[in-house]
């Protein structure tokens, strides 16, 4: 196996499987395809079966031997593969790996400019803090996702990535630019919803694309921080306007050149592209590689489709365990951990832009640590186990909250450990649903919405910025904590359990099935 880094984050993130990593290529005179399954059914039961589930995820499939010694660990290419495949695989991570990481660079620069300017100088320019003006953006954000994110990712099984996903990513970007003009609470939350109605493609739609070849991604959090920092101390008053207003202009300009090169380099999925940089027999090897992981897209986008999905066990179990991940209010704790170091008035405003990028650095090393080992091991609900025990402990601590100052600022940097939830369950997910694109790709896009849907009242009741860093009144941290609690459960236990008993209902229906045959 290859020692893949499953997803950034999202934001963010840096997620990997190597696209060799399941099997060896043929020579490029060998054309050998899996037989084909005519329904999306045969394709779920083929996952949850030890077929086509490959080792990451399969419950009761036999766990490879793989090698001894660290070359046990340590490769990137499967033992044999192919010159040829390895060239395939080489210019998947360059171009597919580019255009998704610079996408999830651009998307979460843009989710934390917001409290990046409201650090620097936009709540007291505004006059923002008493009506809760930072919750309520946060608010209406989520709303365009939740409203967005489905329908999107069907979408992208109709019109190809590369222009949908640039699309989207041009459209929110106006939108970001924008805000510069902003000068009331009104303006700001009208066009956080419309960026969170086109920005709610972007995370579902990589992992569907990354999904469709292998898994990987980036994290960014950090960039956005130093950018403001920057902003703050050399464009403070240029052009007549504050830094925070620049910081908008700025994302704007970076965003731009990423939307042009995903037009022209993103290679859209392995059954419809025609990337300039592949020839013929790698187009091919790269359908053959899906097909013989059972993953031969099946279903297609009619009446049928609510049926697929709305039946299977995928649409209920991973969009619950993304709600108990968004009600940690994880991907919020960066705006937090500011707010505090705003609140102590012992820190600059550079510094205080700069202090929390600390968890993107947690975000990125925790999330090339866990795909790795989720990988080796093959199975993702060890790791879920162990990463929540390290969030219930940094969330008791925020929870107390009278401790020493050095503990408290520790607790927020540790849980930016908390990113790596996403890559995995994204990656379970993409796994789980097989062939069916269709119901992969909205699924994909239901937990990006239910996420968002459940966030919304929790984060105004029990996390109003007019009440933070603390949120004793509120007791915010308190309730986060037992989320914490129960996605450590669900992700550690009940996700592999429900996984374990599908598939050995699947392997029973096809025994069966089999019986039938041979009578």
């Amino acid at each position: 196996m290859s020692a893949p880094i499953e997803e950034i984050q999202a934001a963010s993130l840096v997620g990997a499987e190597s696209a060799g990593a399941r099997h060896t290529a043929p020579a490029p005179t060998t054309k050998k395809s899996p037989s084909s399954h005519n329904s999306a059914e045969s394709a779920d039961e083929k996952f949850a079966g030890t077929k086509a589930s490959g080792p990451a995820d399969a419950a009761a499939a036999p766990q490879p031997s793989g090698s001894t010694g660290l070359s046990g660990w340590f490769h990137w290419h499967e033992p044999g593969t192919s010159p040829e495949e390895k060239r395939l695989i080489f210019k998947l991570d360059w171009f597919l790996l580019s255009y998704s990481c610079l996408c999830y660079f651009v998307k979460w620069l843009d989710s934390n400019n917001v409290t990046n300017a409201y650090a620097s100088g936009m709540q007291e320019e505004l006059g923002f803090g008493p009506g809760n003006e930072l919750s309520w953006m946060n608010t209406y954000f989520n709303i365009g996702q939740l409203i967005g994110a489905p329908f999107a990712n069907l979408v992208i099984t109709i019109i190809r990535p590369r222009y949908w996903l640039p699309f989207c990513l041009t459209c929110w970007s106006i939108f970001v630019l924008f805000l510069y003009k902003c000068n009331s609470a009104s303006e700001f939350y009208a066009l956080r919803f419309c960026i969170g109605l086109f920005e709610s493609a972007a995370w579902p739609g990589i992992e569907y694309t990354l999904g469709s070849w292998y898994r990987k991604a980036n994290s960014p959090d950090m960039f956005s921080g130093y950018l403001q920092s920057a902003l703050y101390s050399g464009m403070e008053g240029r052009g007549g306007m504050s830094a925070w207003r620049w910081l908008f202009i700025f994302d704007f300009i970076l965003a731009i050149p990423v939307a042009v090169y995903g037009i022209f380099c993103h290679p859209d999925t392995p059954h419809n592209t025609s990337a300039w940089y592949f020839n013929e027999w790698e187009r091919q090897r790269a359908r053959e590689r899906i097909e013989e992981e059972g993953r031969k897209p099946v279903g297609k986008l009619d009446l049928s489709v609510f049926k697929r999905i709305f039946t299977s066990w995928q649409v209920y179990v991973f969009p619950l365990g993304y709600a108990l991940w968004s009600l940690t209010v994880g991907s919020y704790v960066m705006q937090y951990f500011t707010l505090y170091l705003k609140s102590t008035h012992w820190f600059t405003i550079p510094q205080i832009n700069s202090i929390p990028t600390s968890l993107g650095a947690v975000n990125f090393f925790t999330m090339l640590i866990t795909g790795f080992v989720a990988d080796k091991i093959g199975r993702r609900g060890p790791v879920c186990l162990a990463v929540g025990l390290i969030l219930i402990f940094c969330y008791s601590v925020l929870a107390a909250w009278e401790v020493p100052h050095g503990l408290r600022m520790f607790v927020f940097i540790a849980i930016g450990t908390y990113g790596c939830f996403t890559p995995l369950l994204a990656g379970w997910c993409n796994e789980c649903c097989g062939g069916d694109q269709q119901k992969r790709a909205f699924i994909l896009g239901l937990m990006t919405s239910v996420g968002g849907a459940v966030v919304i009242p929790f984060q105004q009741l029990q996390f109003p910025s007019s009440q933070a860093p603390h949120f004793k009144a509120t007791h915010g941290w308190g309730s986060a904590l037992a989320f914490v609690v129960a996605l450590t459960l669900w992700t550690g236990f009940g996700i592999p359990l429900i996984q374990k008993r599908q598939a050995k209902k699947a392997q029973s229906h096809e025994n069966q099935s089999e019986g039938d045959v041979g009578v």
